[in-house]
């Protein structure tokens, strides 16, 4: 065959064999990227793709050199696979290596053709004048250039980072919490359970004015405006009429005391006792604290333990006090009026200058007097003054000097006067007993006590209507009662019946004022009666 035909067919069968490698491999699952093999595994099936290819493409050179002699000076392809070294004395695994490292420069004898678009293997421009071992020698090396290729380490591919505008990032928003104070709780605890900073809680803390958030109460009565792990606003309430308030102001933070007011409704109400006053008003709806003050009021007047009978009724204008629609109870007294077996008793409230009450009759009189008419808010009586009465422990007959007062172990006993305490211990058949002096004149004694009130003991002073000791069955006793005695100059006499001192009148300067105020409430009153 000539030499000119060998050569063309040689590069017809090269190239072919190079096109339908490049379409092979395109299509091997494995050259994918999204392959689950590893790289390391689609390296080493590469290479074994390769070095088949070559194999088979020496045999075809080979086989197409077999008719004619290699030129003097020539390489043939399988010395170049086979030998250790080749003629020029450098090893194939060197020519490979230098083929890595820098591919043109150790094929100068060939340059790359740009390919066609649809093209995807590489095309060589050779010089036809070219001896065709040495352009046998140069596809070797390009077919190992595209091994050492593949088998170079590949960069990894990574995903695109997706960059958010600035205009997408959310803004923390601002949010008020409530929290429930709870048992063991300060200021920095809840800060932390929020993810605060607890710095900024002692900081708060140390004000002047806001040093009342180192004690803090049990209750839904803190709030906080945070946005994100920023503290912007607090609330606390210490008491049911003050809100302390704590604002930031740029780095620092201001607090402030907020003072509410209760709104205030005139209310009016009438009863009739049907068994006692407590029961009565417990059925007309009244309030406990609203019953007992009303029994303060007439306490000098009325002896609500004795006195009431079936029909007896009483009217009362007072104040409701409500803060937000939420009623917090009653507010004081009036006006008030007391029917007792057709005997009429009327309060008029005055406000003194310093702001304490007293309570006044229309014409200006005192109803306070300087003894209580009972040392118990609305207790029943037992057993009354006697000078011969049967004794039920001793079973005989004596004389009671006093009036039992029953009630409950721990009842509250209340000092009729101010006075000086005499005497407070153990006192044979009084059992715990105290004696208290009220002047020159008058002594009050109060037996078969359970205990004592704290602070009071022999010598001290106490005021009218302060508790002094509790119900008990002390000494010579069948039951919890109160054993109340009345002495006059030394003289023993019946604590319901005794004429009591009156206290004082309306200041004169005062007294022009509080007639017209006892003027318009009388004739409130009496259109409260006519209804």
């Amino acid at each position: 065959m000539p030499i000119g035909k060998s050569h063309r067919a040689y590069w017809v069968i090269a190239g072919i064999i190079l096109l339908v490698t490049g379409i092979w491999l395109g299509h091997e699952p494995i050259a994918s990227i999204g392959s689950p093999e590893s790289l390391e595994a689609r390296r080493t099936k590469l290479a074994s793709q390769l070095s088949a290819v070559l194999e088979a493409e020496d045999r075809l050179v080979q086989d197409s050199l077999a008719l004619r002699k290699p030129l003097p000076g020539s390489l043939s392809i399988p010395d170049i696979i086979s030998s250790p070294t080749g003629r020029d004395g450098i090893p194939p695994a060197s020519r490979l290596s230098s083929a890595v490292d820098d591919p043109i420069t150790d094929m100068s004898t060939w340059r790359p053709i740009p390919a066609s678009p649809n093209s995807t293997t590489r095309a060589l421009d050779l010089d036809s004048s070219s001896a065709v071992p040495s352009n046998a020698a140069i596809t070797r090396a390009a077919l190992q250039f595209d091994l050492a290729y593949l088998l170079m380490p590949q960069p990894q591919l990574e995903s695109p980072k997706t960059t958010v505008p600035k205009s997408t990032i959310e803004a923390p928003i601002e949010r008020w919490v409530n929290i429930n104070i709870r048992s063991g709780d300060s200021l920095s605890k809840i800060f932390q359970r929020l993810g605060l900073d607890p710095r900024i809680a002692v900081t708060i803390a140390r004000r002047g004015n806001a040093q009342i958030l180192n004690r803090l109460r049990t209750g839904p009565y803190l709030q906080m405006l945070v946005r994100g792990q920023q503290l912007l606003a607090l609330r606390y309430q210490p008491d049911l009429l003050s809100i302390l308030s704590v604002e930031r102001e740029g780095q620092r933070y201001r607090a402030s005391t907020i003072k509410r007011k209760f709104d205030v409704t005139e209310r009016t109400l009438t009863g009739v006792i049907r068994s006692s006053l407590f029961q009565s008003g417990m059925k007309n709806g009244v309030s406990r604290d609203l019953l007992y003050n009303l029994s303060s009021i007439f306490q000098w007047q009325i002896d609500f333990s004795k006195d009431l009978r079936p029909g007896d009724r009483y009217t009362l204008i007072y104040e409701e006090r409500s803060l937000d629609g939420r009623k917090f109870g009653s507010g004081p007294i009036l006006a008030a009026e007391f029917v007792v077996r057709g005997k009429a008793y009327r309060a008029i409230r005055q406000v003194s200058r310093n702001g304490t009450s007293h309570y006044f009759t229309p014409d200006g009189e005192s109803l306070e007097g300087l003894f209580l008419r009972s040392p118990m808010r609305m207790a029943r009586i037992t057993s009354r003054f006697s000078k011969r009465r049967y004794h039920p422990v001793l079973k005989k007959w004596r004389a009671h000097k006093g009036v039992d007062y029953g009630g409950s172990t721990g009842d509250p006993v209340m000092a009729t006067a101010d006075g000086l305490v005499t005497f407070i211990g153990r006192k044979h058949q009084y059992g715990k007993v105290i004696t208290l002096q009220h002047g020159q004149k008058y002594i009050t004694l109060y037996a078969h006590l359970s205990r004592f009130a704290k602070n009071i003991r022999s010598g001290s002073t106490v005021t009218q209507g302060q508790v002094i000791g509790y119900v008990g069955t002390t000494g010579l006793s069948t039951g919890p009662h109160l054993h109340y005695e009345f002495r006059v100059n030394g003289v023993h006499r019946n604590p319901l019946t005794v004429k009591l001192p009156r206290s004082f009148a309306i200041d004169r300067a005062l007294r022009p004022e509080f007639m017209k105020t006892a003027d318009f409430w009388s004739a409130h009153l009496d259109q409260l009666a006519r209804r």
